[in-house]
């Protein structure tokens, strides 16, 4: 039986959270400190439960602009595209931290947010999702004429 993998990343840690056989609940798993730990961590997934496919939180301002954290977000997804052999798609993660912070619950807030990224994904029927446009190094000259 196959489960999916939700990821919330961080300045410091990468919250980490698996869906049940079924793909329908998620569950908070945890946190690592680096990418060499997440592939490690997915690696005894994979090997246990049959990785479906992972979902990477996507920060994103209220107004849908991508904030500063969005970028290692799409890097920590092209870096797992490079590493896995399952799909890896981008989520909206606006206010998992503080939903997380607000639930109070059992875990640490990396890996409630990352359950919450999840289910979220979940809920909406696992849908295949592309990938937002590329940041631009810099923006496009203004002609002032």
């Amino acid at each position: 039986m196959s489960c999916w993998v939700g990821i919330d990343p961080g300045e410091r840690r990468i919250g980490l959270a698996r869906s049940d056989t079924l793909g329908m609940l998620a569950t908070p798993r945890g946190v690592v400190g680096n990418q060499d730990l997440l592939l490690s961590w997915l690696q005894e997934i994979d090997d246990e439960h049959q990785l479906k496919g992972i979902i990477v939180g996507l920060p994103r301002n209220m107004r849908g602009s991508y904030g500063p954290m969005a970028r290692r977000s799409m890097q920590l997804a092209d870096w797992l595209r490079e590493r896995v052999g399952v799909p890896v798609y981008l989520w909206d993660e606006r206010l998992t931290t503080r939903q997380a912070r607000a639930t109070g619950s059992k875990g640490g807030i990396d890996e409630r947010a990352a359950a919450i990224i999840l289910q979220s994904y979940l809920d909406a029927g696992t849908p295949t999702v592309e990938d937002p446009a590329p940041f631009e190094e810099e923006p496009p000259a203004i002609d002032a004429k």
